[in-house]
Parts: structure tokens; sequence; C-alpha cells
């Protein structure tokens, strides 16, 4: 039973946590540091806090370094060093080529297209829950939540400068990130197929290899100056119950998925008739909080391949209704601040 005393303790709790988060934030953050910047460019662009997936990768490399190494790269003089890549907490050098980890790294880009050699045969298991209709969409209703922590490296944002510089191409990538490339080639490849892959109708994408180009990515995919950022804050797996749902009402939607490069990097797109819901998820039997997952849905199916995975979980041809999956802890969904 949960009492009145034990409830004002989560709450004391998660005010204390949200707190010292935000002063470990400011603490870490130095005046000369990118770190600073990026921040800032969030501030401006961005009416809510910044998820601690973002504040994690946000670059450790001072201005010096970045004027240094932006020179080194823009002479085409600049190839992968073991102290490069420690100084800006980049993945260089370290093997990321477990399948496994490569199937659920890319687990929400999977469920939106077919890249056909992309994964392994192997993983094409089909996960009963990875898509739903909108009909679970009601306040008291049970639903199985599947693993929705992605186990990918961290690795920080390269400066924007810096990032400029390199194209999402198999040639630069190798030319810049010689061992990175031999040792996580699965990995890259995978990032190359989905970055490099045609448009679906009615699709804007883009593969940002900076925060800045994610953030101007969405401003122009939104046609919109101040954005809001919505992410999973759960991970938790198992059967709970619908707390509270709330759907955002705009027009268009800008979902960010993170991919695999030696630096931090995001899938980005906005298909048409996508809309963006918060739920709010309690345990079934203590009625306590597992706090708030997102889940977007796309209305309009008529444009999918037909062999598509949502179908075959749906039971539907395309066009026949809408397809909704739930968002890791580490994608981003992207909508106007109105």
């Amino acid at each position: 039973m949960v009492t009145s005393h034990s409830l004002t303790f989560l709450l004391l709790f998660h005010l204390a946590f949200s707190l010292s988060f935000t002063f470990f934030a400011s603490a870490q953050v130095s005046p000369s540091s990118i770190s600073s910047d990026q921040i800032k460019f969030w501030s401006e662009n961005v009416h809510n806090e910044m998820p601690e997936s973002i504040f994690k990768k946000l670059s450790p490399l001072t201005k010096w370094d970045r004027n240094y190494y932006t020179k080194m790269i823009s002479k085409n003089d600049f190839s992968e060093s073991p102290n490069f890549c420690t100084l800006a907490k980049l993945s260089c050098s370290s093997e990321y080529d477990d399948f496994k980890s490569i199937k659920q790294a890319y687990g929400a880009l999977t469920k939106i297209y077919n890249i056909n050699g992309a994964l392994p045969s192997q993983f094409n298991k089909v996960d009963e829950f990875s898509y739903f209709r909108l009909s679970i969409f009601r306040e008291g209703n049970k639903l199985h939540l599947s693993d929705l922590e992605e186990k990918i490296p961290n690795r920080a944002f390269l400066p924007q400068e810096i990032a400029s510089k390199i194209s999402i191409s198999r040639k630069n990538i190798r030319k810049i990130f010689p061992k990175s490339y031999e040792l996580s080639k699965s990995s890259i490849e995978t990032t190359l197929s989905y970055c490099n892959a045609e448009a679906m109708k009615g699709e804007i994408k883009n593969c940002p290899k900076s925060l800045e180009e994610m953030i101007s990515f969405s401003k122009f995919a939104l046609s919109k100056n101040k954005l809001l950022a919505l992410t999973s804050q759960s991970t938790r797996t198992g059967d709970f119950l619908i707390k509270k749902i709330k759907k955002f009402d705009r027009p268009k939607v800008v979902a960010c998925h993170e991919v695999y490069l030696p630096f931090a990097a995001y899938f980005c797109h906005s298909i048409s008739s996508s809309q963006i819901y918060a739920v709010d998820l309690v345990e079934a039997e203590t009625r306590l909080s597992v706090n708030t997952v997102i889940a977007i849905c796309h209305m309009d199916t008529s444009r999918w391949p037909a062999n598509h995975v949502a179908f075959k979980i749906l039971k539907l041809s395309p066009g026949e209704g809408e397809a909704c999956h739930w968002m890791s802890n580490i994608d981003l969904a992207w909508i106007a601040d109105d």
C-alpha cells in the first residue's frame, strides 16, 4: 500500500535528483568549452530543458582545440589519433560490431525502412510489440513495453565547424577514421545505408553530424524557429497501465534516431501525417509512476512497402490503418513550440 509519507518521499527524491542534475550540468561546463556554446545554441532555439541523453554528448573540447582541429581537417591533413579521440570523447578504434547491438541500436529505423543487406538476416525476427494501433491509448489500459534502452556507445558531438567538414560517405569516413572504419565496419556501413537511402514519398530526411545541425534541420523541416524536444524517460520493460495520454496537436513531427559513427550522429526525418503522444505509465499493482514514454503514430501507411514488418504484426495492408511505435531513450521527437 502506498502511503502519503511514501508518496512525499518519492516526490522529494525526484526533486532532489532534478536539482542535483541541474547543478552537475552547470558545474561541468566551462565558458571556454564547446559545450557552453552548444548549451547556448540549445537555449536559443529549444524551449524546454536539454535531456540527459543529449547533455552526455556535449563536446569536452575547448575553443582552442576546435580552432586547431578545424584548420587541420580543412587542410586535408587530419586523421584519427588516440589523443584527439580521447580529447573529443569519441569512439575511435573501439570495436562496435556486435550484430545484436547493431539491431538494438537501429531498432527505430528498422521499423521504418526495409534496406536490403543493412542487417544480417538472422536478426529479422519480429517483436510482436514493436508496432501497435492507436486503439491501445485508453486510460487504464494494460500494455507491454519492450526494451527502449539502446545499447550504443556514448560519443560526444563534434563542434559544428569540424562536423561540417565531414561528409556521410564511405570514402570520407574511411579517410578520416580508417581504424574505426575497419573495426566497426558493419555498424558504420549500416549508418551509411540509412543516411544515403532514398527518401520515401512525403519524407524529409537528413543525417546531422552535430547538435547544431540537428536543431537547424528540425527548424527547417518544421518551418518554425522555436522547438520542443520530446524523449522517453523510461526504459523499463514489462506490463504497465496507462495513467494519462497527451496528444501534441502539431501538423509536423521530426523524429531523430541515433546512428553509429565514431562521433555522435543522428538520422532525422519528418514523415507526413505523423502524430506524437506522451504516455504516462504506472505499475499495475502499486500504481507507482514508471515515467513517461513517447509514441509516434504514422497515420498514412499507403506508401510503405507491402512487406513492411508493421503490416505483418498489425495484419494490415498498406493504407489500411495507422502504425505506431515507441521511441527509445536516446531518440528525440521535435515539434514546434506553438
